[in-house]
């Protein structure tokens, strides 16, 4: 015998509004009044479906409280509509800056970001990776840890994945990547400090052996040596420690540096409040030069002068890069970007502030 009241499909909202469990695709497209086809195009892309239909379908969606299945969608496209961002930390506002312009493209484009962190440790990078591949993300942009060569483990999880590097190259693999000219920054900066007369320079980094930080050495190095002077390197802990010990050192020295090289932002946030705790006058005791814009090296009574790194340009192109990747642009060989980092000129160089027309002319 019928059973007379057994409820259509298509009145389901009226017995169940939000039941996700009973509502499937095929309760939305009937109570919509439209094919499974286009119900499902409707709720995807729009792709050939007029605006009517897909107001249609929208709102019975909303009345059933039918939500996509993205893990069985992930599986029939092969997309997941994700793609990871592996960072050794979010420390400073370089790397926020550039996470920031990254994410932009990556949204533009309809996707979403996972985030990961390494803390620089290698082993934790491949355990990362491993997970995010395996989760099938889309693509991954990375900032390597320690900037060494890759595992081939790591190669073997990455050779259907599309991968770029950004701030850091990775050596051992063939892929895209957007890099700043450290060396030539450095160099340039260096050269600078020259310029006032300053014959000892001290470099300052921290104890870090990643290729940015090697790169930035060999410019000063480089520019040192063209003019003649003994080149002066100190090292920090690798997260920092020791800045009070170093800058006692040289107060306690009879030929103590007369300009500092601090080689990126990490270094610069140690040793600046040292610097201020001991009430070392910039620049007159000692002229500062930094890679890297700080935010507190505005605050200063003699602001910092920088190489200032494109860090937003940075992240924009990276993601524009895998975005291009994700979308299957494979038929071109991997890409290289190098950018140009920027000499900031201020007052702890000892260059003399600006005046009020170079002022009003910049605003002009």
């Amino acid at each position: 015998m019928k059973d007379s009241k057994r409820m259509p499909d298509n009145l389901i909202s009226a017995q169940h509004p939000g039941d996700v469990s009973r509502a499937t695709l095929v309760h939305v497209a009937r109570l919509a009044g439209v094919g499974l086809g286009t119900a499902s195009r409707a709720l995807a892309d729009g792709k050939r479906v007029s605006a009517d239909t897909i107001q249609r379908v929208t709102e019975a969606a909303t009345r059933l409280g039918y939500r996509r299945n993205e893990m069985a969608r992930s599986l029939k496209v092969r997309r997941s509509g994700a793609v990871g961002i592996v960072i050794p930390d979010i420390y400073g506002a370089f790397i926020a800056t550039c996470l920031r312009a990254a994410q932009a493209v990556i949204r533009e484009n309809k996707y979403i970001s996972v985030f990961a962190f390494t803390d620089d440790d290698p082993a934790v990078e491949i355990s990362e990776v491993d997970y995010l591949v395996r989760r099938q993300v889309d693509g991954l942009l990375i900032i390597p840890a320690g900037g060494g060569a890759r595992s081939l483990l790591e190669r073997q999880l990455l050779q259907s994945t599309p991968l770029v590097s950004f701030d850091q190259p990775i050596s051992g693999l063939d892929v895209d990547e957007v890099l700043v000219s450290n060396q030539a920054g450095a160099e340039k900066a260096t050269r600078h400090m020259i310029e006032h007369g300053h014959k000892s320079i001290v470099y300052v980094s921290i104890d870090r052996q990643v290729p940015t930080l090697r790169a930035r050495l060999k410019g000063y190095r480089r520019a040192m040596r063209s003019a003649g002077l003994q080149e002066t390197i100190a090292q920090l802990g690798p997260n920092g420690e020791g800045a009070e010990e170093l800058v006692d050192s040289w107060l306690r020295s009879k030929r103590p540096p007369t300009a500092l090289f601090s080689a990126n932002e990490k270094t610069s946030l140690e040793i600046l409040p040292v610097l201020a705790m001991r009430d070392v006058q910039v620049p007159d005791q000692l002229a500062l030069i930094a890679f890297d814009d700080v935010q507190l090296g505005l605050v200063l009574r003699s602001p910092l002068t920088v190489m200032r790194q494109p860090a937003a340009e940075l992240g924009h192109r990276a993601a524009t890069l895998l975005m291009e990747r994700v979308m299957g642009k494979n038929d071109i060989p991997p890409r290289r970007i190098v950018l140009d980092a920027e000499l900031v000129i201020r007052q702890s160089c000892g260059c003399p502030p600006p005046s009020i027309e170079t002022l009003a002319r910049g605003r002009e």
